[in-house]
């Protein structure tokens, strides 16, 4: 397992069979998304996937629009400029070669359910996997609480299975 896992599964926010969850997430170049309020530990979670992601691929930290040319294995977007985050995910989506991991937080409000219908809507590509990845506080205690895998299916269906 990874030594950053292993960390977040020593502290309790995470258990070992969600840390592998992840692992193999990362290994297979899913799409990964991250979901919370930054105190929830959205932060320490995405860098250590980030972390995992660096060891493995060539990866491009996303600013903007202008970042999505370059050519790369996966994509970051954990603090970007752009104001259309929506739109960001979407265009990050839409390069068939790449993976992306995003965050999705109050400060970056968007639709993922409607991204992903618009990435499908525009490319026709039902071949990414999506793992959505919740945090929260559980009497007080910061939790990754749910993980929730999402397909696309012929027609632009949205199937979603939790683990």
């Amino acid at each position: 397992m990874n030594i950053g896992l292993k960390k977040l599964v020593d502290q309790g926010f995470m258990t070992e069979a969600q840390a592998n969850y992840i692992d193999e997430a990362v290994e297979n170049k899913s799409t990964i998304f991250v979901s919370g309020h930054k105190g929830w530990g959205i932060l320490p979670l995405l860098a250590t996937i980030g972390n995992m992601a660096k060891e493995k691929y060539s990866i491009k930290q996303v600013k903007g629009f202008e970042c999505l040319a370059d050519a790369t294995d996966c994509y970051i977007i954990a603090a970007p400029k752009e104001t259309d985050m929506e739109q960001l995910v979407v265009k990050a989506l839409s390069n068939k070669e790449t993976n992306t991991i995003a965050i999705k937080d109050p400060d970056h409000p968007y639709s993922i359910m409607k991204a992903l219908k618009s990435f499908y809507k525009e490319t026709g590509d039902d071949t990414k996997t999506i793992e959505v990845l919740e945090c929260t506080k559980v009497d007080d205690e910061k939790k990754l609480c749910k993980i929730t895998r999402m397909t696309m299916a012929e027609g632009g269906k949205i199937n979603k299975q939790d683990f």
